[in-house]
């Protein structure tokens, strides 16, 4: 027994260390040593990392089939993981099979949808395959130098490049960051311009084309701003922050059914984001359903207790306008009570009454607003009510 012991230890021993030398001369870069010694640990030793590292390795070596079969071994090993179908996406890129290539991705990004590098090789697949012939051209001029067609190596994520026509690249990437500047500076007019530019050049870029949606609707051209969101979705359909857009576009126009369904498609993908959720919860209240939009909104707040103090960014819309809903400031006055925001609670419960609100037992028996009680501006309130009740 003791033996068997010693052997499963020193077998142990061996097997951290071939990883270790492995992962050390990876990250060097030395990915002949990274091969040899990640292939001197057994396969059952073998985890979901080596394996995609062991890939990457074959992959910067122009060993295609070996490094598919690492890849592949890594999704077997962990079908959560995540780096190995974008590596083998950027494995069919490499070998120009580019309509292979944006269908592996698109899978990758059904589990990583923010992930930065997987946004840009879904771009440069789409560009690809749309663009075949160019795209091939593109790379045949390039293999001398870049005979993988790798742009870089992200940590254990590979991004391909892009086959477009440099100029044109370029071009597209000096109007996208004028435009940013005028749209950092709410000059957007401008901003419109620079940021069409981009995209005449480069219509698969979803996220300029969200930009270009964003300064359309912050200028309240609603019918632009939605026909730019729907070319980013159809770019890129894991977009969520151009799913929140849309669903904002419904909501100015009070179509609160299908802003609905654009925010439960985004939470579908995110189901932890507090904007999303503060929309939905703002919609929800529209529509009168004030317990689900309440949790909704809460749910917000305890994620991200600043997402109010926010309206928007480069990349997503925050619903700042609200109907005045005497029942909605009543709800924000029990999510900032219980939070323990005093102030604001107190400052939602007279709005509530200045906007009409007369359930005076709801506020009386709500268990939120017990610590409260001693506040010199709910002692107030409850004289308010005391006056209204008395009066009517």
């Amino acid at each position: 027994m003791g033996r068997i012991l010693a052997l499963l230890l020193f077998l142990n021993a061996n097997v951290f260390g071939q990883a270790a030398a492995g992962n050390e001369k990876y990250d060097q870069k030395q990915y002949v040593d990274a091969v040899n010694a990640f292939e001197k640990i057994p396969p059952a030793g073998r985890d979901a990392g080596i394996l995609n590292r062991l890939g990457i390795s074959y992959h910067l070596l122009k060993q295609f089939k070996a490094a598919e079969n690492a890849y592949r071994a890594a999704v077997s090993k962990d079908p959560k993981n995540t780096d190995a179908p974008n590596n083998l996406a950027a494995l069919y890129y490499s070998q120009q099979r580019f309509s292979d290539a944006e269908r592996q991705i698109r899978r990758a990004m059904e589990k990583s949808p923010d992930n930065a590098v997987m946004r840009l090789n879904l771009r440069a697949a789409r560009y690809a395959r749309e663009n075949a012939k160019s795209a091939r051209d593109a790379a045949n001029a390039i293999l001398n130098d870049n005979p993988v067609l790798i742009e870089k190596r992200d940590g254990d994520l590979l991004q391909v490049q892009i086959l477009m026509p440099r100029k044109d690249l370029e071009e597209a990437t000096l109007h996208e960051r004028r435009g940013d500047s005028f749209f950092a500076r709410k000059i957007y007019e401008e901003a419109i311009v620079e940021y069409g530019k981009a995209v005449a050049l480069d219509r698969y870029n979803a996220s300029v084309l969200n930009r270009l949606g964003l300064v359309y609707h912050q200028s309240q051209k609603l019918a632009e701003a939605e026909r730019y969101y729907r070319e980013a979705l159809k770019q890129n359909p894991y977009f969520i922050e151009v799913l929140n857009n849309l669903g904002t576009v419904e909501y100015v126009r009070k179509n609160y059914d299908r802003a609905l369904e654009q925010y439960e498609r985004a939470l579908k993908i995110r189901p932890e984001s507090p904007t999303i959720l503060l929309n939905m919860g703002a919609c929800l209240f529209d529509m009168k359903r004030y317990d689900e939009a309440f949790k909704a909104t809460q749910r917000a707040l305890e994620i991200d207790p600043r997402v109010l103090d926010r309206t928007s960014g480069f990349g997503t819309l925050i619903q700042t306008s609200r109907r005045n809903d005497p029942t909605v400031s009543f709800y924000f006055a029990k999510i900032y009570a219980a939070r323990g925001e005093k102030e604001l609670a107190i400052s939602y419960l007279n709005r509530a009454l200045d906007e009409g609100f007369r359930e005076y037992d709801k506020i009386k028996s709500e268990p939120a607003f017990v610590a409260l009680a001693q506040e010199e501006g709910f002692i107030k309130i409850m004289e308010r009510i005391t006056a209204e009740a008395t009066s009517r």
